[in-house]
């Protein structure tokens, strides 16, 4: 929780700008929409982490009587759902002050957070969560195929939100990071056993 609570720090910032746009009515969205992007894809990333590989009881949740595939959909599900419930205060609130960035901004967190959860599931390697603080150490490539993708996914917002046509070639870059990284994925990596296991 602390490790998670930590990133969650850099929601601060935002919060202390949009809380100023309100009182003084300044424009934060510029400096907001990437800040709140990149702070998803990291916050989303040690989420996935924790629900895909990072089990205490493994063998207990691989004897219950559900497709592979399920278990590995609802583990995703859990890490969108907190991104959301994290993440959508900000988006409303600068919904009020800008509806571009917030559009900007919603589409970006979703993206980041995909990407970030997308890099776990295809690195994924079976440790405790206890480790959580060197789960990087496990893969460099995904570690900095993670931070790449968060950084681009933010520039992209950044841009988007400012009304600059290079939102699109951002765009491409952070689709390449992603795509190429799947290509140094481990063999067997994203292959879900659709078979049920008995209980």
């Amino acid at each position: 929780m602390s490790q998670s609570l930590m990133q969650l720090l850099y929601l601060l910032p935002p919060a202390l700008l949009l809380w100023r746009s309100f009182a003084f009515g300044g424009n934060a969205s510029a400096i907001c929409v990437p800040v709140l992007i990149m702070a998803a894809g990291q916050l989303a990333g040690g989420l996935a982490w924790l629900t895909i590989s990072g089990e205490d009881a493994p063998d207990l949740v691989a004897s219950a009587p559900v497709l592979a595939s399920r278990l590995l959909l609802a583990k995703i599900e859990a890490v969108m759902g907190a991104i959301a419930l994290v993440f959508c205060p900000f988006v409303i609130a600068l919904g009020f002050i800008s509806p571009l960035g917030a559009v900007v901004a919603a589409l970006g967190i979703a993206a980041a957070a995909i990407s970030a959860t997308a890099i776990q599931l295809w690195f994924r390697s079976q440790a405790k969560r206890s480790q959580f603080r060197r789960r990087h150490t496990s893969s460099r490539i995904a570690t900095y195929a993670e931070a790449f993708s968060s950084i681009s996914w933010a520039a992209t917002g950044a841009m988007a939100a400012s009304g600059s046509w290079l939102a699109v070639i951002m765009a491409l870059i952070a689709f390449a990071i992603v795509a190429g990284v799947r290509r140094f994925a481990p063999a067997g990596a994203g292959n879900n056993r659709a078979e049920p296991v008995p209980a």
